[in-house]
């Protein structure tokens, strides 16, 4: 399985050959009629230095406030403001206050932090920007009343109408504006805050309110219709498929309700979003083998709120865990519970989730589910996706694809196009961004031999198997890239009762312990990784060197196995063995298992969040040609201790490169970079984009059928139908 060039790669390196090639002819042809000439050779050097000074000199701007915003924030919390001004005829004993106590001053000072933080256009502004227009669009009439005056209601006016909402916008900034969740969240406010203020200018586009809404209104559709033929780049994402339901419920709660090619297309989208979760969902969440997660989010396990929960608590517990209307903590995600309850003008509801994708995430019998989401960038070109319109630089920098081979050239168009050097997230850009190499093609060539970091990050087509029982959940990322290095992918995860997680990865490097990629977040070094039911097997080779950088790497993976979180664990040389109620875990691996001691600035990630984090939990294999094999079972089928030898029974073998494993009538061949067996037969990576007993439906069909629980439901975005 390892990268090969694609057509088009291969064209542009052919061209980029023949115009080295000519231009050395040339010159060599002119040196030779006059040795004068040779100055071509200067002048060209003194090009390449030119470009390379102005680059590396030009500074980017800051992506977060240097000091510690929480010091100068006042006493109440903008959350509970906002509560207050949703939710006038309810009470809150959490909130401290009410909106009578309140002053202008009082007002002003709590949502100055979030105009400041707004105006100096930091990462996550559009983050804290629905949480202002929803506190914008609730507290008009009070904001009449506390601030006759009116310089509340300028605050605000002024920073929406200087917010900056897509990428190539005037003004220079580090904003994410790219990443699927980002899009769809810059693209609501627009198309919200357009409509609002229609006959207003916007500072950096220059466009009224009512232009810049039909511009967003555009980009709505694409969106929405790339996730109805596509899916998801940021898959089961646990931190930030969440970002999207908000997104979503903050367009359906306050956007044009009769406009039915949008809302029936956000519908249809959430419908989408709410099938994903339901077929990933065991024990409360949705936690395991995902696009884009951090150590918070893989130790799952450790957080008793999180945006995550609040959204399976809302679609299949009607909020009563998280209070629903109640819950103002995160007021962002909380918009979706709060869609939920509401009505229309008629007394209907604004969106309900369909009684069939509610019956999957209920269903407890063992099923095996099959799903496939976004593109491999080999392609982007035949479906259309390539270039500088909007719908292309939307999908690719969807999938945080900037570096790699087949868009690197594309890249370097966008960003020169709109003077993007000075963007944090686009800096590695100006060590590159020389004229007479973008000119000679070459730069495709230059990531494939340098193999640079961030060509890791791309979300390209993930091929997710999920084993789900009553008891537990396996879930694997299938064959993911091998031996890349790799940004916030989570390759595999067992969940277990009480939403205790366990998985394997290779650290990036031993410090950085909440991040990714760092420690518990992302990877190092992929794993050529396989699943075939209750049995997952892991391959890692890891090199001295992943990509460009000098760092090395560590020689070893590590295991979440937290002593605390398991009724008990048992280590014993290659073997590990776990018990959570009546689901058992063995690890098997190449070489001996060890704990290491606890440590308390490892174990710092979960502050506040575990009963009592003094027990041991990182369970590391260590050697740079290593296999880890996971197998569950239950106390229905087996003892402890009966499964325990019979894993120690099970025939085992592995030379660096082949994997074999016999267990319960089954034989799995792995080969690193190469075939999956079971039984002999092979077993395809690539899959449809929804096979399990609920859903059928082809890789890129834009046709979605549910039928569970004796309820059916149909989507199609890309026709509008949600029935």
């Amino acid at each position: 399985m390892k990268q090969k060039m694609s057509k088009y790669e291969k064209r542009e390196l052919s061209l980029a050959i023949v115009r080295l090639a000519l231009m050395v002819a040339a010159t060599a042809v002119l040196i030779w009629v006059n040795a004068y000439f040779a100055f071509i050779f200067l002048a060209i050097g003194l090009w390449i230095g030119f470009d390379l000074i102005m680059g590396v000199t030009k500074k980017s701007c800051p992506v977060l406030p240097q000091r510690d915003q929480k010091k100068h924030r006042h006493k109440y919390h903008i959350n509970d403001i906002l509560w207050l001004l949703e939710n006038p005829t309810l009470k809150n004993n959490e909130i401290p206050f009410t909106l009578d106590s309140l002053t202008e001053r009082d007002v002003i000072a709590i949502l100055e932090p979030y105009c400041n933080y707004i105006n100096a256009r930091y990462d996550c502004l559009d983050f804290r920007a629905t949480i202002l227009y929803r506190v914008l669009v609730s507290g008009e009439e009070f904001f009449k009343k506390v601030s006759p005056s009116g310089k509340v209601q300028k605050l605000l006016d002024d920073t929406f109408l200087g917010m900056k909402f897509w990428i190539t916008e005037k003004g220079d900034d580090s904003v994410c504006y790219f990443s699927e969740n980002h899009e769809i969240t810059f693209f609501v406010l627009a198309y919200l805050l357009g409509r609002r203020y229609a006959d207003r200018t916007f500072v950096c586009d220059g466009r009224t309110g009512a232009e810049k809404a039909e511009e967003a209104r555009t980009r709505l559709i694409t969106w929405f219709t790339l996730r109805g033929k596509y899916g998801f780049s940021e898959f089961y994402s646990h931190n930030y498929l969440p970002i999207d339901f908000a997104s979503i419920s903050l367009l359906l709660l306050y956007g044009d309700r009769s406009d039915e090619e949008v809302m029936t297309r956000a519908r249809g989208v959430l419908d989408i979003l709410c099938l994903d979760y339901a077929h990933s969902y065991a024990f409360g969440t949705i936690i395991g083998a995902q696009g884009r997660a951090y150590a918070r989010n893989n130790l799952n396990c450790a957080f008793q709120e999180n945006t995550t929960d609040l959204i399976t608590d809302a679609i299949w517990n009607d909020s009563k865990t998280y209070g629903g209307l109640y819950y103002h903590k995160p007021s962002q995600v909380g918009a979706f519970p709060r869609l939920l309850k509401l009505k229309d003008e008629e007394g209907k509801p604004i969106y309900s989730v369909p009684e069939a994708v509610k019956a999957i995430g209920l269903d407890k019998s063992t099923q095996i589910i099959k799903t496939s989401f976004g593109l491999n960038l080999s392609d982007l070109r035949d479906q259309g996706l390539y270039g500088q319109e909007d719908r292309q630089m939307m999908f690719q920098l969807g999938m945080v694809a900037l570096s790699n081979p087949e868009v690197i050239n594309n890249s370097f168009d966008f960003v020169n196009r709109y003077s993007l050097i000075s963007n944090e997230f686009l800096s590695p850009f100006k060590f590159f961004n020389i004229s007479f190499l973008r000119f000679l093609g070459i730069f495709p060539l230059i990531s494939r031999v340098l193999k640079i970091y961030p060509n890791g990050v791309t979300l390209e087509r993930s091929n997710v198997y999920i084993y789900r029982t009553k008891d537990f959940k396996l879930s694997t990322l299938m064959a993911y890239k091998p031996g890349s290095a790799g940004a916030q992918q989570t390759t595999m995860m067992a969940l277990l009762p009480d939403g205790v997680t366990v998985f394997t990865n290779h650290p990036l490097k031993d410090q950085e312990f909440r991040s990714a990629p760092g420690f518990w977040g992302g990877y190092g070094c992929a794993p050529h990784a396989v699943q075939d039911e209750n049995v997952c097997m892991l391959i890692h080779r890891i090199p001295h060197r992943i990509t460009f950088s000098p760092a090395p790497i560590l020689p070893y993976t590590h295991t979440f196995l937290s002593e605390e979180l398991m009724d008990e664990v048992i280590v014993e040389g290659n073997y590990a063995f776990a018990r959570k109620d009546g689901t058992f875990v063995a690890l098997i691996g190449a070489n001996h298992f060890e704990y290491l001691p606890y440590n308390k600035e490892k174990a710092a990630v979960t502050d506040g969040l575990l009963r009592d984090c003094t027990k041991r939990f990182e369970l590391i294999q260590r050697g740079r040609k290593q296999f880890t094999v996971y197998e569950l079972s239950t106390a229905e089928k087996e003892t402890f201790e009966a499964f325990m030898q019979r894993i120690k029974d099970n025939d085992v073998t592995f030379d660096g490169k082949h994997l074999t494993y016999h267990t319960a009538k089954k034989d799995y061949a792995l080969t690193y970079e190469g075939d999956f067996t079971v039984n002999g037969e092979k077993q395809s990576y690539e899959y449809k984009r929804y096979d399990s007993s609920y859903v059928q439906a082809d890789y890129l069909s834009e046709d979605i059928v549910i039928n569970a629980g004796g309820k059916t439901h149909h989507v199609n975005i890309a026709k509008n139908v949600r029935e």
